[in-house]
């Protein structure tokens, strides 16, 4: 069987059950949100059968073929599924343990249809906490709308915490005139995303950017004066400014009423128990005002004012490590409730860090990435092998849970089509943090992410990613705030050999995408709109290093004007205008100035 994530026990039987007339039956008694959800598996039964069945919320009947539902109200989420020739049976002692079983069945349904393999499932998680981080803030802020399906496809995959990234894509009153409604959530669509997420049995966590990563808001006439860099005045391009230079003052009394006021607005929209306070990569403080002073000590005197005001709410507070990590003396100085968000990034992640807030006492969650940022697609051979190895060091280490998180440096120029893998394959990490994942487990991508049987879509993405790496967004623009922004000339490291080899690769992609795809599947719009910027990326490297096939300048800005006319469509069809047209507006200058 072909499920993600993969069940502890699967135990198959000759023969198979036909869903045809099956109706859909949620004992009486059992959470509403389980009959509700039973909506969807009512909607994928007769999608597979052709025929009309009721959803029906009471006992069945002694020898009627259905699809039985039957949740219990304890804690945990554990189920069983069983299929038998005169039926389906999905157990648990919990309504979410039932809600998981059902997930099981809507994903064996879709790989075979209405005549299910008889068999015997026992399943439950490894991870308690098993979360997704996704990136608002830094260009892409999805509609409501998005967001929900979002949501939903997360919690298809078994992942019940969403958190969301928020610097300055939420309408608080101190950002009134620095940021437009076009760029931010509100209040109701966080409610209404809150509620949604509940139903669907994801816990929707606040996160916010609490001390370091204030950039827009320090920056601004009306709280300039709070940032630790006195009069600092931006020298590259708004993408890299955004990533520095935005630590607040913490010796400034305003500071944390400031922070105080944002953490009142935030706090009443979510019904989670927790709040990520981030705190992560305060690389200016002690550098400007504060200069002089203990960096350690000035810091964890600052977040231990957040976190008590957080606390006073009743919530349970998470913030990043990094810093702490650099301070593990001072590590006792914080509250031990506090739950430590341990990320790393690299391939081969860190185990000692791990390990250190595993011997600390302290309650630490795992967060790898999906490696998806700074790019167009995602790099799947970087992400699966940070995932994998992070998640089985925090199991080791008595993590309580894994948080994979998708980040959006640079434009967020990466669509969510094009970064779904990595999200599965923290699905699964979180579910089983040890284990093969194989070729099995890249069919089951194909068919469950991008609806494809006929082929591995996961080695496609996979052979993008690499095609991409002759063209790296992120130093590419770094190459290009150096000789436009700075005053400085730096030489684009380019291998034209390579271009040239991944622009043939990311061409045959793009036929290979055409053919799997309906042609108007937003998926495959999106991959499609991917592969078609690493070609032109890699033309656009060729084109500054000189070669004479790629010097036509007016024919290569037409060609990005005519991809940018369709990403943008593609943007605004899932995302609120935000950073579009400063991407436009970049590349439209690639040709001009180059």
């Amino acid at each position: 069987m072909k499920l993600i994530p993969v069940p502890k026990k699967i135990t198959e039987h000759a023969g198979a059950f036909d869903l045809t007339g099956a109706d859909v039956v949620v004992k009486y008694g059992a959470d509403c949100r389980v009959a509700a959800r039973g909506a969807d598996l009512k909607a994928d039964v007769e999608a597979a059968t052709g025929e009309t069945v009721r959803l029906r919320t009471s006992l069945a009947k002694p020898g009627e073929p259905c699809v039985f539902i039957e949740a219990g109200n304890k804690d945990g989420e554990s189920y069983t599924l069983t299929v038998k020739e005169d039926g389906v049976t999905v157990t648990s002692g919990s309504a979410a343990g039932a809600f998981y079983g059902m997930q099981t069945l809507r994903q064996m349904i879709k790989e075979y249809g209405k005549a299910l393999p008889l068999c015997e499932i026992e399943d439950e998680p490894s991870f308690p906490e098993r979360g997704f981080y996704h990136d608002v803030t830094r260009g892409r802020v999805p509609t409501l709308e998005k967001l929900k399906k979002i949501a939903k496809e997360l919690s298809f995959f078994k992942i019940n915490e969403l958190q969301l990234y928020v610097e300055d894509a939420f309408a608080f009153r101190e950002f009134e005139g620095i940021v437009t409604a076009d760029e931010c959530l509100t209040a109701d669509e966080i409610t209404e995303l809150d509620d949604f997420c509940h139903a669907h049995f994801i816990e929707l966590v606040p996160s916010l950017s609490t001390f370091g990563h204030l950039y827009r808001l320090l920056q601004s006439d009306r709280y300039r004066h709070l940032c630790e860099y006195e009069d600092w005045h931006p020298w590259q391009i708004y993408w890299i400014e955004k990533m520095a230079h935005h630590t607040i003052d913490v010796s400034n009394p305003e500071s944390i009423e400031l922070i105080k006021s944002l953490i009142d607005q935030y706090v009443p929209l979510f019904r989670s128990r927790k709040f990520n306070i981030c705190c992560d990569e305060t690389f200016d403080l002690c550098r400007g005002r504060n200069k002089g002073k203990d960096e350690g000590e000035e810091y964890f005197k600052f977040v231990s004012k957040i976190i008590a005001h957080v606390k006073s709410y009743g919530k349970t507070v998470q913030m990043w490590g990094d810093i702490v990590l650099n301070h593990p003396e001072k590590m006792s100085l914080l509250p031990p409730d506090t739950v430590m968000l341990n990320w790393n990034y690299e391939k081969q992640a860190n185990e000692k860090n791990v390990k250190t807030f595993g011997a600390s006492g302290m309650t630490q969650v795992v967060c790898p990435g999906t490696s998806s940022w700074n790019r167009f697609v995602e790099e799947i051979d970087r992400s699966f092998g940070n995932i994998s190895s992070l998640a089985r060091y925090g199991w080791e280490n008595g993590a309580k849970g894994l948080l994979n998180t998708n980040w959006g440096d640079f434009g967020n120029i990466c669509a969510w089509s094009c970064e779904k893998y990595g999200m599965a394959v923290g699905a699964e990490r979180a579910w089983n943090p040890v284990g093969e994942i194989g070729e099995e487990f890249e069919l089951a991508a194909s068919n469950l992410l991008y609806g494809v049987r006929d082929r591995n879509m996961v080695r496609l993405i996979y052979d993008l990613g690499q095609a991409e790496r002759s063209c790296d967004w992120m130093l590419f623009v770094y190459w290009y705030s150096a000789n436009t922004k700075e005053g400085r000339h730096t030489e684009l490291e380019v291998d034209p050999d390579a271009c040239k080899k991944n622009l043939a690769r990311a061409d045959e992609i793009l036929l290979e995408f055409t053919e799997a795809g309906e042609l108007s599947d937003p998926v495959f719009v999106d991959l499609k709109l991917a592969a078609r910027a690493v070609k032109l990326m890699n033309k656009v490297h060729l084109m500054i290093k000189g070669d004479p096939d790629f010097q036509d300048r007016a024919a290569l800005k037409l060609e990005w004007a005519e991809w940018f006319r369709e990403y943008r469509d593609a943007w605004l069809r899932d995302c609120k205008p935000s950073q579009i047209e400063m991407i436009g507006e970049f590349l439209d200058s690639i040709t001009t100035l180059f």
